[in-house]
């Protein structure tokens, strides 16, 4: 069973969507801003008291986070901004993802981390992140 723990999205100035989600939403910043080491993004968490969404930055076009938003340009989107992934907890990581694997689904996991990643051509083109249930 998953329950939500997040949605990102992926953004081409961190401070300008900050400021957007602060006056248009009314949202808060949740702690500081913080840089992920894994995925090499800035990010930002933002809510109304309880973290329910994180506003990733690409610090370099090297980073994957760029790499999607290159391949979402448009007239309409000249950055490529835009929902980047759903974050869910689970009771199980290991069985949930031996159930997407059985069914034909693709899992990434990193040794020794205790999340895992499901590839978004298994989750109609919505990369999900799976996290223990804390």
């Amino acid at each position: 069973m998953l329950s939500l723990k997040n949605y990102t999205v992926a953004v081409h100035n961190l401070d300008e969507a900050i400021q957007n989600h602060a006056d248009r939403f009314g949202m808060q910043k949740v702690g500081e801003k913080g840089f992920n080491e894994t995925g090499k993004f800035d990010f930002q968490a933002m809510g109304y008291g309880d973290t329910t969404l994180l506003l990733l930055c690409q610090p370099t076009d090297e980073s994957p986070i760029a790499k999607l938003m290159s391949e979402r340009r448009n007239d309409f989107n000249p950055h490529g901004e835009g929902m980047y992934l759903i974050a869910y907890e689970a009771d199980d990581v290991d069985a949930f993802c031996d159930q997407v694997e059985q069914n034909g689904g693709r899992v990434t996991r990193i040794p020794g981390a205790a999340n895992a990643w499901i590839h978004p051509t298994s989750s109609n083109f919505v990369l999900m992140e799976i996290l223990p249930k804390s």
